[in-house]
Order: structure tokens, then C-alpha cells, then sequence
């Protein structure tokens, strides 16, 4: 048996194949943790949709609320994103939405 197999063997058994030491229990908790923040979203974002054409000054306001919220949500699940892909060994995806954090001035030139 050569090493690969020990370790692909290996990973099966406990539960960490290929994300760097992540039970499966692990990975599911950090993706649904990015789908709920992801569903809370899609809700605000219909919100803001249905009041795109707001005539109350109380609906602008729910509308700009709302606006304001997913934008906080959008970068909450991109900052989450960068670190549930890089725990879970996906790096090149990790370090595209890294970039785009950066770009948007989420984080830190490097």
C-alpha cells in the first residue's frame, strides 16, 4: 500500500478527507451557517424589491434599512466565505473572495 492510500484510508476513517481536519459534523455547521445568512439575504433583498417603488416616507425608510442590512449581510457571508473555504482547504477559492473583500475595502491591502 502506498502512502496516498494510508492517508486517503486514513481520512475516511475519521471523517477529514481532504479538509483540513474538519469532522464532516464541522463542514456542515460552516455551510449552513453561510446558507442561513445567505437565505436572511434573499429576504431582505425582497424587501427592498417590494419597496422599490415606495411612496410613504416610512416605506423609503424600511427601504433604506433593509438596503443597509444586506449590505451588511453581503459582507458578513464573504468574510465567512473566505474563512469556512480556507478550513475547508479550498485556497484559490479562499484567496478570489479575499480579493474581492480587498477590493471592496473589507480588508487590508497585503
Amino acid at each position: 500500500m502506498d502512502d496516498r492510500t494510508d492517508r486517503t484510508d486514513l481520512n475516511q476513517m475519521n471523517g477529514t478527507s481532504g479538509t483540513g481536519g474538519m469532522s464532516d459534523e464541522a463542514i456542515a455547521r460552516a455551510v449552513r451557517g453561510v446558507v442561513a445568512r445567505e437565505v436572511a439575504r434573499e429576504a431582505l433583498a425582497a424587501r427592498v424589491t417590494a419597496l422599490r417603488t415606495a411612496t410613504s416616507a416610512e416605506e423609503s425608510a424600511e427601504r433604506d434599512r433593509c438596503g443597509a442590512a444586506m449590505a451588511e449581510a453581503d459582507t458578513r457571508i464573504l468574510l465567512e466565505s473566505i474563512e469556512v473555504l480556507g478550513r475547508l482547504g479550498m485556497t484559490v477559492a479562499a484567496m478570489a473572495c479575499s480579493y474581492v473583500a480587498r477590493e471592496e475595502g473589507l480588508l487590508p491591502a497585503p
